[in-house]
């Protein structure tokens, strides 16, 4: 393989979907409607959304185990010729981390997360960022996260950063591009204006900051601060797993490939859109004249 452009650092497992009509509480069972098995994690995610839209990439994060779910991860990222695996690592004695998402009618999930913590993480290097242009990168981990972010920044390699939605948190100043959802934000700061929000933290990072809000306006800021509005089309949600990691492969193929802010919005919310409309996060993907088209409906104005 050729000069990889991005390299996704971070969550590597599986997801188990689970469609109920509801969700259990105290002595109250829900009957499922489907159980299903997907690749999943951040890092995973992202990485099979771009190779998709044809851009070469590498993937990295935790270590996964030599069981079933380490096999059935690396067997669906196997089929993707523009990822780059020689940099995930699979040992004996580690259980290959996983996710039960219930997932309800109105597309939203509930998590359950085994094992990613106890998972042994991979510490990125110099080397690791030769020739990459962008270093995509989840926060759902512990010190090497935001020693990845810093050694990206002074490599002067761009770093795409999902939900950094805190503005004391240390990773914010090596961030390029933050991507957060605007009902994380509310969820974790109650009555916050999330426009507000993301203006204080663009003031620290001195990046681009781009807050998605499911089927509602996406508010994004430029490096200098400037605003602009994207409406995404009216879709009817299966499953939002994986949708902030599609959003921002569309954005970072945009950027890659010279479009300007407001253009690769576009893309992103394309892929965003195709994502909620199937069961997993990266299992049934589109093909990129499908994505284009979409894209080349869509434009973001400057906000007012």
């Amino acid at each position: 393989m050729g000069t990889c452009e991005v390299l996704c650092y971070g969550e590597i497992g599986i997801d188990n979907i689970i469609q109920s009509d509801g969700l259990p509480s105290p002595e109250n069972a829900v009957f499922p409607k489907s159980d299903s098995y997907h690749g999943g994690g951040a890092a995973s995610n992202t990485a099979v959304w771009l190779a998709a839209l044809g851009v070469k990439v590498k993937l990295t994060g935790n270590v996964i185990g030599r069981d079933p779910y380490g096999d059935l991860i690396m067997a669906g990222l196997g089929k993707q010729p523009n990822i780059d695996l020689n940099l995930v690592e699979r040992r004996e004695e580690v259980t290959t981390p996983f996710t039960r998402a219930i997932v309800t009618p109105d597309g939203e999930r509930s998590f359950l997360i085994f094992w990613y913590p106890q998972a042994p993480k991979i510490p990125l290097t110099p080397e690791m960022l030769d020739g990459v242009r962008y270093l995509a990168l989840d926060l759902y981990g512990g010190p090497e996260r935001l020693a990845a972010a810093r050694l990206a920044f002074e490599s002067s390699v761009s770093t795409a950063v999902g939900d950094v939605i805190w503005p004391d948190h240390p990773a914010l100043p090596f961030t390029s591009i933050a991507t957060n959802s605007g009902p994380y934000i509310r969820q974790n700061f109650p009555g916050m204006d999330v426009r507000q929000h993301a203006r204080k933290l663009q003031s620290i990072s001195k990046g681009i900051v781009i807050t998605t809000d499911g089927p509602l306006t996406v508010h994004a800021l430029d490096a200098q601060g400037n605003g602009f509005t994207i409406t995404p089309p009216a879709i009817t949600a299966v499953d939002a797993t994986g949708a902030g990691d599609a959003f921002r492969s569309g954005l970072l193929y945009g950027l890659l490939r010279g479009f300007d802010l407001p253009r690769s919005l576009c893309w992103g919310v394309a892929a965003g859109s195709f994502k909620v409309k199937s069961v997993g996060a990266a299992t049934s993907l589109p093909n990129f004249r499908e994505i284009e088209s979409l894209a080349n409906s869509l434009q973001a104005q400057p906000e007012v």
